[in-house]
């Protein structure tokens, strides 16, 4: 029998610790962009005016980071957020590695229909903005594309209605790929706030 080996590649980053210390350095500057987000995002929240379960947490929300999305490193910061999946209403800014960056406004429970109604009333804008819609079975499924999310357009309206009588949440997202402008000049904060603003019609009471 065979023993496995390590590939010249496996050893040549193996013994490369420059790209280690690179990667912890983008993700510190990451983790403080997701911080200066979050102190513009409780401005906005502070005034209140949501459909939202009373529970939600408006003023803390949560910054996260892990190595383990898909076996990929991860940050997101979650405001307002409430995770009770029979009341969901988080807006989760999340960089994924390999990805991109994404901003996910996740809804779910007695106001779900209000949202999603106030979806299909705005959808020439929020096509116009870019916004998708996840496909999929589970809200905390990250992934983009066929079979995980649809990009908003008047021609979905009935695909759109079908899933709504399938899923029990909604979640609507915008995304920044890393050779955006905005991603190269570190105005995450501003594509973040652009997007919830996007987003915000539907959750306003």
């Amino acid at each position: 029998m065979t023993s496995p080996i390590f590939s010249d590649e496996e050893i040549a980053l193996l013994s490369d610790p420059s790209w280690f210390r690179l990667r912890a350095r983008a993700l510190r500057e990451l983790e403080q962009l997701l911080l200066r987000l979050g102190e513009q995002l409780r401005a906005r929240l502070a005034g209140d005016g949501y459909l939202r379960p009373a529970e939600v947490d408006l003023g803390e929300g949560k910054l996260a980071k892990g190595d383990h999305l898909e076996d990929l490193p991860y940050i997101y910061l979650d405001l307002p957020r409430s995770l009770d999946e029979q009341s969901l209403f988080t807006f989760r800014t999340l960089f994924w590695w390999g990805h991109e960056i994404s901003f996910s406004l996740l809804l779910s429970g007695r106001h779900l229909s209000e949202y999603r109604a106030r979806l299909l009333q705005n959808l020439g804008i929020l096509e116009a903005l870019d916004v998708y819609v996840s496909t999929a079975e589970s809200p905390w499924d990250w992934r983009r594309g066929p079979g995980h999310t649809l990009r908003l357009s008047e021609g979905e309206r009935g695909t759109l209605e079908r899933l709504f009588r399938k899923q029990a949440f909604l979640k609507c997202s915008r995304y920044l790929e890393f050779n955006a402008a905005e991603f190269r000049q570190m105005r995450i904060d501003d594509a973040a706030i652009l997007s919830f603003r996007a987003l915000e019609p539907l959750i306003l009471a």
